[in-house]
């Protein structure tokens, strides 16, 4: 993926981390922040944890398209939504209906990241939710997304089949660069096994399989990785693996 996406907790994301927040894979079955809320505030559950939220976003409300993660949002007004994760060579596209919200403190203040940024938590409707979509920053002043390219579209494509994206079997990871870091091929190490990326991707991110990245697949869970050349040496943060799923990691 064209960022570093990583499985954090909320606790990190409050602190101010700008890196891209996402759920562990466990809900909570009790939301400790009520079930009976006044419009415009929901209960949601996000990285393990009830998250108190509001749905009055306006400059959130349509469809958010993403090409280099492969899935568009829509956000209604009512806290509701869907995710459409698009046909890939891995899966042939599903959708999911969601609950969302931004997220708030107990006197329903939005709570803001030190870069401004606002927390946008995601709850399936459907079973799991891939984690590294499950809580998402967005600046409301510039309406950017941190760590993704979603911009505002007319409506998300369509897609046959339907359903929830797998929970089990493997999921494809691809490690690839946008430029010449002029350091020569550069060796990836994930879960014991070895790859190379030895050309960069200048418009964009590639899809997994694709000559030229480091390929990998994988039983779907959390892995750590090492990358090096020449010049650079990549230490690893957990990358979360999705079943059926092509997960993206850029390499800068």
């Amino acid at each position: 993926m064209r960022k570093i996406l990583i499985t954090l907790c909320i606790a990190f994301v409050l602190a101010g981390c700008e890196k891209q927040d996402a759920a562990n894979s466990r809900e909570d079955k009790v939301l400790t922040c009520g079930s009976s809320l006044t419009a415009p505030f929901q209960c949601i559950s996000a990285a393990g944890k009830s998250t108190l939220t509001t749905t009055k976003i306006p400059e959130l409300y349509g469809y958010w398209d993403s090409d280099d993660f492969d899935f568009c949002v829509n956000y209604k007004s009512d806290g509701t939504g869907t995710i459409t994760f698009k046909p890939s060579g891995l899966s042939k596209g599903s959708t999911q209906k969601i609950k969302w919200g931004a997220m708030v403190n107990s006197k329903g203040e939005l709570v803001l990241s030190n870069a401004g940024t606002i927390y946008i938590a995601h709850e399936s409707l459907e079973g799991s939710l891939d984690p590294q979509i499950a809580l998402m920053s967005f600046k409301q002043s510039t309406k950017q997304w941190w760590g993704f390219d979603l911009r505002s579209v007319s409506s998300c494509p369509t897609v046959s089949g339907g359903g929830t994206p797998g929970t089990g079997g493997n999921g494809n990871i691809i490690f690839y660069t946008k430029s010449d870091l002029g350091c020569g091929s550069i060796k990836v190490t994930i879960n014991g096994q070895t790859g190379t990326i030895n050309q960069y991707f200048s418009s964009g991110a590639p899809a997994c399989g694709n000559n030229g990245g480091a390929n990998f697949s994988l039983p779907a869970g959390n892995y750590t990785f090492t990358a090096e050349c020449t010049n650079y040496k990549w230490t690893s943060t957990p990358v979360t693996i999705t079943a059926g799923q092509c997960f993206k990691m850029e390499l800068k």
